[in-house]
């Protein structure tokens, strides 16, 4: 949370939203409380698609993104399917699966 001192507005504020407008009068002097996000996360649209070709009950995936990915994992026939995921460095990602299977991995 931010709280950020105005020292000098306009009596009268208005507010639009859905095509509705709100007038609303402030205080010369008042506290304004913004709700701001947490920090941006990697810039652009890094992603890395991992194919495993042999049914395998441990993937290691050496992406090199700088970062610990999401992952997405899906069999050879695209279906979801689940998985321990492990990130042992911010670049590189192990997936334990069980039964053994090939498919993908997309991170993002």
């Amino acid at each position: 949370m931010t709280t950020v001192n105005v020292s000098s507005v306009t009596n009268t504020v208005t507010v639009t939203e859905n095509g509705s407008s709100t007038v609303v009068t402030v205080p010369v002097t008042s506290t304004v409380t913004a709700i701001t996000q947490g920090p941006q996360g990697p810039s652009g649209a890094a992603a890395f698609v991992y194919q495993q070709i042999a049914p395998a009950t441990t993937w290691t995936i050496n992406h090199n993104l700088g970062y610990k990915p999401s992952v997405e994992l899906l069999d050879s026939g695209s279906q979801e399917i689940d998985g321990d995921v492990a990130h042992p460095s911010d670049n590189q990602t192990v997936v334990t699966l069980n039964p053994a299977s090939a498919g993908l991995a997309r991170l993002i």
